[in-house]
């Protein structure tokens, strides 16, 4: 359900997001540029005159005639920049990439916006596989050591799995209609968070069922008054967390903007799941289930906890609120300037190899050339200044 595109990672009132709507007013992907690189297969070799004429003969087979190869100042490098995508993107490349290979006695490498979106969208993906492992991985390891049984984990776990397919369904009918555009960042943060969650309110539900079995034999009775005395600080977590991220709407950024609902109706869904789903599933297998401890603990290390926070809430809370002080004192400190998009990526991303290569033999913003809207009457005018400029070719 991942979307993502250049005009979400931008300011809405930014000049470069006004630009890209200038250009594309019906909002759909924009093709992105792509630097292609011819180098000499011979290190330190200079590309002769036959390879230039073989790169320009593919340079207009793949965009056309107005795609000039440039020569590299030091001679032993060539790049054509085209427009690549945005329907089936990877597969473009490759077919980039083997035309541009049939050029004798040069490697080729690709670098560039669309270089590098195809490789961030395959680290996401692997991202997110790896994610859910891991956080399930966790969660089934705790859950283990607490119950000592299979039974419990595996309804823990299908509860948690079931809040995240109804989280994921409700996410993808609204960004498939374009109301709430998702992007990588924010399903990663869903998946962890719903898993996360759903386990906590799971074990909070599981331990108030075997208290009130103490107290009351009959499971469904039992859970009914589970459920009664769980649903408040259930809820209110859930809130908690929903108010906290909407706070991003607030947000310059699109991409922001949408995490903060995204993940809303994400907790929304655990909350769901958790006073409905689990105590039936859990009243159906309350048999089978481990048999616990059901006497309340009153020598426990959360015990005496618990009456240690009781008796001084005031201070407590205080002390909290001072922690949080101290750390968002520290806000400013954080870095606004970002880093590089190949830095992002894994450095076996090949549009990284392709970014070193670039920068060897280029001037910085070769793969990223530069869109200047200006009204037609005045295309002269601005041409010429635009030349004027120190640094423009």
């Amino acid at each position: 359900m991942a979307q993502a595109g250049q005009v979400s990672q931008l300011p809405a009132g930014a000049e470069s997001a006004r630009v890209a709507r200038l250009l594309n007013p019906a909002g759909q992907d924009e093709p992105l540029p792509l630097a292609v690189i011819w180098t000499s297969r011979v290190e330190g070799e200079r590309i002769t005159a036959a390879q230039r004429e073989a790169v320009r003969q593919v340079a207009v087979r793949l965009a056309g005639p107005a795609a000039v190869p440039v020569l590299a100042s030091d001679g032993r490098a060539l790049t054509a920049v085209i427009s690549a995508g945005p329907e089936d993107l990877p597969a473009r490349l490759v077919a980039i990439r083997a035309q541009a290979g049939t050029v004798g006695g040069t490697h080729v490498d690709l670098a560039g916006p669309a270089a590098a979106q195809v490789d961030l969208d395959g680290a996401f993906a692997e991202i997110d596989g790896s994610l859910l492992a891991v956080a399930l991985g966790g969660v089934l390891v705790i859950l283990l050591l607490v119950y000592r049984s299979v039974l419990m984990p595996l309804v823990v776990i299908g509860g948690a799995l079931l809040a995240l397919a109804v989280a994921c369904a409700v996410l993808y009918t609204l960004a498939r209609s374009g109301r709430l555009p998702i992007d990588g960042q924010a399903q990663g943060i869903v998946f962890v968070l719903v898993i996360g969650a759903s386990t906590d309110y799971a074990l909070l539900l599981a331990a108030r069922h075997r208290e009130e079995l103490a107290q009351q034999p009959d499971a469904a009775r039992a859970m009914a008054a589970a459920c009664r005395a769980t649903a408040p600080p259930v809820l209110a977590s859930a809130a908690t967390v929903a108010f906290a991220m909407m706070t991003l709407t607030f947000s310059d950024l699109p991409a922001e903007q949408a995490l903060g609902p995204a993940v809303a109706i994400a907790m929304a869904c655990c909350a769901a799941v958790s006073l409905t789903f689990l105590p039936a599933v859990l009243v159906l297998c309350h048999r089978r289930a481990p048999r616990l401890s059901t006497g309340l603990e009153k020598e426990g290390r959360w015990t005496r906890t618990a009456l240690a926070i009781g008796h001084r809430p005031r201070r407590v809370w205080l002390g909290c609120l001072g922690l949080l002080a101290v750390g968002a004192a520290c806000a400013p400190l954080l870095s606004q300037t970002g880093i590089p998009l190949h830095q992002a990526l894994p450095a076996h991303a090949s549009s990284v190899a392709g970014h070193e290569v670039l920068a060897r033999h280029f001037p910085a913003g070769t793969a990223s050339p530069l869109v200047v809207v200006a009204p037609a009457a005045r295309a002269a005018d601005v041409r010429e200044r635009v030349l004027a400029t120190p640094g423009v070719a």
